[in-house]
């Protein structure tokens, strides 16, 4: 289901940057169907509002689903689209089954990367608020890899896209197409972001921007 929050209106006729947007609230699971309803939806508000599209109390999503909101959002720009909520209902998805810790020897304890699973999505995020950096990510990966979960997310929120990391993601985009896995690699900042799609990931494999997982 998808609920619209509209704007109230004002006395004056406001300008578009100055009118607030139309929050367009999920609470059916992000998938292609959903997705190309919801992106026929966003189609026909973008052009003249902005639109706020709010994922907190989705109840799951597929890597299809959340690369069409991709997509949309890339088509539009943040500014026009903006999708937020999707950290939150990870967390509540996949936040109460921590699997395993995977760090190298002499790391904080509060430092490394965390493995996350529920049902079918298995999720790598960072450990801690500091800035992380990927040099460690492959055991993680393969942890992650190895549940057999159908999605696999790597969360890069606040860490640095290394070499070491890059060829980590490349290496387990190989192996999720192999295994018959989705790979999707989430809050990549720009510059990340192109060096991944050029990174000769499979077809199973996504990018998705920092916003998408916005708060």
């Amino acid at each position: 289901m998808i609920r619209v929050r509209w704007r109230r209106a004002r006395a004056s006729q406001p300008t578009a940057h100055e009118r607030q947007p139309l929050v367009l609230t999920v609470t059916d699971p992000v998938t292609r169907e959903t997705a190309s309803e919801l992106v026929a939806r966003v189609d026909r508000l973008a052009s003249t509002d902005r639109v706020v599209i709010d994922l907190t109390a989705i109840p799951d999503f597929d890597t299809e689903g959340a690369a069409a909101l991709v997509g949309l959002q890339e088509s539009y720009g943040p500014q026009r689209v903006t999708i937020v909520g999707l950290r939150q209902a990870t967390a509540r998805l996949v936040g109460i089954d921590e699997l395993t810790v995977v760090g190298t020897p002499g790391q904080r304890a509060d430092q490394g990367w965390v493995v996350r699973r529920l049902r079918a999505i298995a999720v790598v995020q960072a450990i801690g608020e500091r800035r992380s950096t990927t040099d460690d990510l492959e055991p993680a990966l393969d942890e992650a890899l190895a549940t057999g979960s159908g999605i696999v997310v790597v969360d890069l929120r606040g860490s640095e896209l290394t070499r070491p990391g890059m060829d980590a993601i490349a290496f387990a985009s190989s192996t999720a197409a192999v295994n018959g896995q989705e790979l999707l690699v989430v809050n990549v900042d720009a510059q990340a972001g192109e060096r991944l799609r050029h990174a000769g990931l499979s077809a199973t494999t996504f990018v998705a921007p920092e916003p998408l997982l916005d708060s």
